[in-house]
């Protein structure tokens, strides 16, 4: 059987398979500067997250001001509604760590109102209009689809709404989509395909890809796509700029076997699989029974916990890209996470916990520097010149393009039965600018060096 190279091209992840989803809770330094990492036992600050959990909230400052409402855009019902509970899980986590148990900042209490939109773009595009008008919200998160996610971009622009994205991956949302009213703190896919690129190209000479036929898919598609090539790899169907050597699958698919049969008929070496959701278990399944692993190798995604519990087993001693495992990162920060995580929902975090918890950070960051302006006009120059600490360690926002430039980890898969999901060994780890991927804002805007 020809190895397993498993390489991270998901989107979004939080429990896999349909019953595996976790419930949502019921209920920095100044921005121009590196945050320090907080000691075992830091003093807290105006503008420093606690590093420690509390049954209780810290003093609060007296609340003085109207309510800061955000608008937490998610999916709970849709295709990807495995991972909304993840990210909102990670978020309120985020909001409780940064502002110190008080769930305020500058004086303003804190509001969160949560809208499940299934993944569907003009769902998304309604509901942030209604969080907008008539909720008053200050300030959009989310959502968990790209596609989603670029719709609803356009609204926030239209009403000049800060939009922090996470956990979608697409690189158009800061590349050639951009606006300047839209921050990320989720990493793009290409920074996958930067991250494991050039192992690929030792598994074979020929390459063909299957994706997801929607926005995230694509953008997966397209990085990994450049990277073999530049690398000398060639893709045997679809070698063009419009279909990047891919088959591009709807995403509710559940028979895979017409797509898969392409495959085969390709007869090429390398198959990269770019998939997200509660697909991704049939989808391995069908490859084993046609006998995709046996005649080529294939490169893939380490998802979320429950996930690789179910899908993996064949994967072990793969090595791979991973965006986050609660045991990679050794920092006061994720320590306080997996330890709050814990108790909140009796499991650590998953694979996009920590994206939800740093957009929380990051909003947090930049309204204690604008002494809770919620404005575009204040946030924006804040939040481009932001660096903090958080789960991973370093954060950079990259301001020419609002990209998260982020640590990333190569990692090898070592089992799926740890009950407490320790599945991997840490290869190495990448620092955020060693996988910083090319500035793709439209060149019009003037904005990439």
């Amino acid at each position: 059987m020809k190895r397993l190279l498993a390489l991270i091209v998901l989107v979004v992840a939080l429990a896999a398979c349909g019953g595996g989803a976790e419930t949502p809770p019921a209920t920095e330094p100044p921005p121009t500067t590196v945050a320090e990492e907080p000691t075992q036992a830091p003093e807290p600050t105006a503008t420093e997250a606690a590093a420690e959990p509390t049954s209780e909230p810290a003093a609060e400052e007296p609340t003085t001001g109207e309510p800061i409402k955000i608008g937490l855009l998610t999916d709970q019902s849709g295709a990807l509604a495995i991972y909304g509970p993840q990210q909102e899980n990670g978020f309120r986590l985020g909001l409780e760590y940064a502002t110190n148990g008080t769930m305020q900042v500058a004086g303003r209490p804190i509001e969160v109102i949560v809208k499940d939109n299934a993944s569907d773009p003009e769902t998304a595009v309604s509901q942030a209009r209604e969080l907008i008008s008539a909720e008053g919200v200050d300030v959009l998160v989310g959502t968990v689809s790209s596609g989603a996610t670029l719709a609803v971009m356009e609204v926030a622009k239209e009403n000049e709404k800060i939009l922090i994205v996470t956990p979608a991956a697409s690189p158009a949302i800061t590349g050639e989509n951009f606006n300047e009213f839209t921050f990320r703190t989720s990493r793009t896919s290409v920074q996958d395909a930067l991250t494991m690129g050039a192992a690929l190209v030792e598994l074979g000479d020929t390459f063909v890809q299957i994706a997801p036929d929607y926005a995230f898919g694509y953008g997966s598609a397209m990085g990994f796509y450049n990277v073999v090539k530049s690398l000398g790899g060639q893709f045997v169907i679809n070698d063009n700029d419009q279909q990047f050597g891919a088959i591009f699958i709807p995403q509710d698919t559940t028979d895979f076997t017409t797509y898969l049969n392409q495959v085969l008929d390709s007869g090429a070496d390398v198959l990269i699989v770019t998939w997200a959701g509660a697909g991704f278990v049939p989808l391995f399944q069908q490859m084993q029974q046609l006998g995709i692993f046996d005649e080529m190798t294939v490169a893939t995604g380490f998802g979320d916990n429950q996930t690789i519990a179910a899908g993996y087993t064949d994967a072990i001693g793969a090595v791979g890209v991973s965006v986050y495992h609660y045991t990679l990162p050794d920092n006061a920060v994720n320590d306080w996470l997996v330890q709050r995580h814990k108790e909140a929902f009796g499991v650590p975090p998953d694979l996009f916990t920590e994206g939800g918890f740093t957009a929380a950070q990051m909003l947090v960051a930049g309204l204690e520097a604008t002494g809770g302006d919620t404005s575009a006009a204040a946030l924006i120059p804040v939040l481009e010149q932001l660096r903090f600490q958080g789960p991973k360690g370093e954060y950079i926002v990259r301001p020419e393009d609002h990209v998260m430039l982020q640590p990333m980890y190569l990692v090898r898969l070592v089992n799926t039965d740890d009950p407490e999901f320790r599945f991997f060994e840490l290869v190495r780890e990448f620092g955020p600018e060693e996988t910083a991927p090319p500035c793709q804002v439209p060149p019009e805007l003037n904005r990439c060096p």
